[in-house]
């Protein structure tokens, strides 16, 4: 039996290595830089994670905070609402308190002035424009505001079966004495149901009588009538 022995004369950098890889130096450098890029990957993909966490809150309290901002200006609004309400009642509570005497005296007028087959539906006075005053003029402005108009153009709006109920009643509003330059402004032909009307519109002035002057006014009268006697 013949026995081979094999002798590798190759010098040592060129002989094959038993086992294992070998990436050398170069190698090692490369492996390193990469688990640096992941690495470097990795710590912004949590920084991006975390700013979207912080953003998606902020975005939740500003939505929170818009409600509330939306609730607020709902309450606003409606206190707003409120106020001139309140405002406009207390306006024609003034208003009525001016004149609270002669107030029941007109519309007592007005009620026996309103013939058969006419109703009123509106009794309102016409809004005039604020006086203008001056910084310096400071007396007219107290003046303008302390006094109180005796004589006011209102507006009556109503329906009427027949015109010559309308006639009447305009008529018996030129003979009182509350109420002047009576014009008819409108009439408009409307039905109820199969029945025909006209809505009208008509102005005048009011005068706010006291009862002083309403004493005064019955003095004369009755004066006038003495003396037509005698």
């Amino acid at each position: 039996m013949t026995t081979m022995i094999e002798i590798n004369l190759l010098p040592k950098k060129y002989k094959k290595r038993s086992g294992g890889l070998s990436i050398g130096k170069h190698g090692m450098y490369a492996v390193v830089a990469a688990a640096g890029i992941i690495l470097m990957l990795g710590a912004v993909s949590l920084y991006q994670r975390h700013q979207i966490s912080e953003l998606k809150g902020q975005m939740e309290i500003a939505r929170a905070r818009a409600i509330q901002l939306q609730k607020d200006i709902q309450l606003v609004d409606a206190l707003t609402e409120i106020k001139t309400k309140i405002t406009a009642r207390m306006d024609a509570v003034e208003r009525l308190d001016r004149h609270r005497s002669a107030w029941v005296h007109i519309l007592g007028d007005v009620s026996r002035n309103v013939p058969d087959f006419v109703w009123l539906s509106k009794f309102s006075e016409i809004a005039e424009p604020p006086i203008q005053a001056s910084v310096n003029d400071s007396a007219a402005a107290q003046v303008s505001i302390q006094s109180i108009p005796t004589v006011k153009r209102t507006k009556l709006e109503g329906f009427t079966f027949t015109l010559n109920a309308l006639a009447s009643f305009m008529i018996k509003m030129m003979r009182s004495d509350y109420f002047d330059e009576v014009d008819l402004e409108k009439t408009e032909e409307v039905i109820f149901g199969k029945q025909k009307a006209y809505n009208f519109q008509m102005s005048c002035n009011v005068h706010f009588l006291s009862d002083e002057e309403l004493e005064k006014l019955a003095v004369n009268a009755s004066g006038t009538a003495d003396a037509s006697i005698n």
